[in-house]
């Protein structure tokens, strides 16, 4: 694990970006794709008076309950059975009582403990637009999701030290003291393709609720190209 990274074991459990002894899909680690939104369940199959038999049996029920893939557009990406998520940019010297108000009006479960935390480091910061990016699997979502867990895994699946809500924050600090606030901080130079002079790199962070109802969440570190 990169040195970067590696303090934040003392925060929190990280998992591996393989998940131990499954044969998974998907992988909840694999930090390069994202959670489709939605229930992801079968709906009930409903057909009232009115209904057209033959056209309700052509839509599939899980219209309503399944998963909802993201389309790149700010109306339609988001499910018909979500009120809230999406993603959120902000700058990097936030108050916690902001990240706190983000969170509640995004919905955010601010006290779980039970999830798997996955981190990753940024290769190529210019071309991969972050510099650390955490991301947060709720047992439920391991289970229900991924299928990563076994029902007795699930029952004995073990809580984080951390709520959700202090993690975020926990990782904001970090992303500061790890890179700087100030703009053209050493630490920052260079990593969004800036000069130094004309353009300099400033601290920022995006968050993003990925799966409502199975609460997975993301927040990442990224610079942005202060210019003169």
């Amino acid at each position: 694990m990169d040195k970067k990274i590696e303090q934040f074991k003392d925060l929190v459990r990280i998992s591996p970006r393989v998940w131990p002894g499954k044969e998974l899909e998907i992988q909840p680690g694999d930090l390069s794709l994202f959670a489709p939104m939605g229930i992801g369940i079968e709906g009930p199959l409903l057909i009232r008076p009115w209904d057209d038999p033959i056209k309700v049996l052509s839509d599939p029920p899980s219209k309503y309950y399944g998963y909802h893939p993201g389309l790149n557009h700010p109306f339609h990406n988001v499910p018909t059975n979500e009120p809230s998520g999406g993603i959120i940019y902000f700058d990097g010297t936030p108050d916690e009582s902001d990240i706190k108000a983000l969170l509640r009006l995004m919905e955010v479960d601010t006290r779980l403990k039970d999830y798997a935390a996955f981190i990753e480091k940024a290769q190529e910061p210019v071309e991969e637009r972050y510099l650390v990016q955490l991301r947060i699997v709720s047992r439920f979502a391991l289970r229900f999701m991924f299928n990563a867990l076994t029902d007795e895994e699930y029952e004995s699946f073990p809580e984080q030290n951390l709520s959700v809500g202090e993690l975020v924050w926990k990782f904001i600090q970090n992303q500061q003291q790890m890179w700087g606030t100030d703009m053209g901080s050493p630490n920052l130079y260079g990593v969004m393709g800036g000069d130094g002079d004309w353009a300099k790199e400033e601290l920022a962070f995006g968050f993003m609720v990925e799966n409502l109802y199975h609460e997975v969440y993301r927040i990442w570190s990224r610079a942005w190209l202060v210019t003169k």
